[in-house]
């Protein structure tokens, strides 16, 4: 090893732990906050529409803005898009730690938002960068998405205990230190050496696509507001139907105008990639079931099986192992013989999982069926890290910051339209049966809409003083909605499976060069 070298590889894992670290917080809170909402209604005398905007402030802002910081990082560095992201994210954690009042702390997760979508399409850029060669790329992919996911599955986990211990706040206020180390440690490691090409010169309207950028915001802003919520405005009603529309309008502009203006932000021409566009699918599809899933069997172990929050957390802990151990291995097995057969294979594991969770009943022990939550984990962390390998290794460098933001943007579109469909999928079968099976424990049909109102309450108990019969009734209701929902993530899953087979990931950098140099012809500036 030369001295270069030797100086080299302590810089890069500081690399990997700086975008790691900042990773870990801004998905860490995406879940965490579940089991604070109470806590934060008591405390801060919210409304259910103020507990609701303390949830979906953040994704709403996170999923709308994903596509104009991709480009923003191409064009203006991704290093200092980074380090704004990651100090605007800490700043928004501060507000949000000592928010006096509910608006102050709605303000805060938007900011928080906004921070997190500025980091995250950075991080796998500055990774494929750092780690030049698909085998290196596919190992530090393998630690990043495992890092991601045990943000994401211990988020209940770890929200629950700081909640109980030391206060809501505290799920805030663990962001200001590692917030502060990791801004510390990336401006040393980062600045200069984040790979980003030569910037186009000029003013920053000119090379930058804002046209595109404000469609894009609009037409992810209307559809994750649609989405997010519909079941609250009800699916008909002028409101989500015209935000709809509105959404598909804006999509179309967007396509319309990338297509014609000099500098476009996402650029058609990546989807002449079979690799690009089959991982952008497997990582919508994926997202699909997955973050759905989690809130389905979440929802089926607190209000079918009757566990507390905290216990609920835990008892994902076996899929979190599973994640945890298939990510790196995942890795591995990438870097020798290419990312289709993994993410076919978790994927395929994935689907197998839900379908078989759907058919767990409400009486059926933990015991019974928790290593189906070891399969469902390890299917997850087979599929993330080659296909975002993949992903990224279908595309030129320094287009590395789109395509990320691009598969990013199709995570949070197929998480919100999965829950969207699952959600909705659960109310129509809980509706159902407790309609089939109203008169026979003195139900009327304004009784059940009743019950189905309040089972997706924050604050609500749809069996609380119920009698026996009605209880029953409700919980058999509840598993069957959710035995829907899981059915379609498990069919979601194995759609991505199939899609899978079409991805063709480089071995080899001639043959990295070789796929993505028709993207790159098609487009020359």
């Amino acid at each position: 090893m030369t001295t270069s070298e030797a100086r080299r590889a302590p810089a890069r894992t500081t690399v990997l732990v700086v975008v790691c670290l900042a990773l870990f917080m801004a998905l860490l809170d995406s879940t965490a906050i579940s089991l604070t909402l109470p806590a934060m209604r008591a405390d801060l005398n919210a409304d259910l529409t103020g507990l609701v905007w303390i949830a979906d402030g953040y994704v709403l802002v996170f999923a709308a803005l994903l596509l104009t910081s991709g480009s923003l990082g191409d064009r203006l560095g991704r290093a200092p898009m980074f380090l704004a992201g990651l100090a605007v994210f800490t700043v928004g954690s501060a507000i949000c730690a000592y928010a006096p009042e509910l608006p102050v702390l709605v303000a805060g997760r938007i900011v928080q938002g906004l921070g997190a979508a500025l980091v995250t399409p950075q991080t796998l850029a500055i990774l494929s960068h750092t780690f030049p060669t698909p085998k290196e790329r596919a190992r530090a992919f393998g630690i990043w998405s495992g890092v991601s996911a045990l943000a994401l599955l211990l988020g209940p986990v770890l929200g629950g205990l700081l909640a109980d211990t030391w206060g809501w706040r505290s799920v805030f206020l663990i962001n200001l230190p590692v917030g502060g180390v990791a801004l510390l440690l990336g401006a040393r490691v980062l600045i200069g050496r984040d790979g980003t090409a030569a910037r186009p010169q000029g003013r920053l309207r000119r090379v930058v696509d804002l046209p595109g950028q404000v469609l894009a915001v609009l037409w992810l802003g209307t559809l994750t507001f649609a989405l997010v919520e519909g079941s609250r405005f009800g699916w008909t009603s002028p409101v989500i139907v015209g935000l709809l529309v509105l959404s598909l309008l804006a999509f179309v502009a967007l396509l319309a105008v990338e297509r014609r203006v000099a500098h476009p932000m996402l650029h058609l021409d990546l989807f002449r990639s079979v690799t690009f566009s089959a991982s952008t699918v497997v990582i919508a599809l994926t997202a699909f079931g997955m973050y759905a899933s989690f809130f389905l069997v979440s929802l089926f172990l607190q209000q079918a099986q009757e566990y507390s929050a905290a216990e609920a957390g835990v008892r994902f802990l076996p899929a979190m192992g599973a994640v945890m151990v298939a990510s790196p291995l995942a890795g591995l097995l990438a870097g020798r013989v290419g990312s289709r057969v993994p993410v076919l294979g978790g994927a395929t594991l994935m689907g197998v999982a839900l379908l078989l969770l759907a058919r767990v009943e409400t009486d059926s022990p933990y015991g019974s069926w928790w290593p189906l939550l070891v399969i469902f984990g390890a299917g997850i962390g087979l599929v993330i890290p080659p296909v975002n390998s993949a992903l990224l290794g279908s595309v030129r460098a320094d287009r590395a910051g789109l395509a990320s933001a691009t598969g990013e943007t199709g995570q949070q579109v197929g998480a919100l339209v999965g829950i969207a469909v699952l959600g909705a999928l659960v109310t129509n079968g809980f509706r159902r049966v407790v309609a089939d099976g109203a008169g026979s424990v003195g139900l009327s049909r304004e009784d059940s809409a009743e019950l189905a109102r309040r089972l997706f309450a924050e604050d609500g108990d749809s069996a609380a003083g119920a009698s026996p019969a009605v209880t029953a009734l409700v919980d058999r209701a509840l598993t069957t909605g959710i035995g829907w929902g899981l059915t379609a993530a498990g069919i979601a899953a194995l759609v991505a499976a199939a899609v899978a087979v079409l991805i063709r990931e480089p071995r080899t950098s001639g043959q990295q060069e070789s796929d993505a140099q028709p993207v790159g012809a098609a487009q020359s500036r």
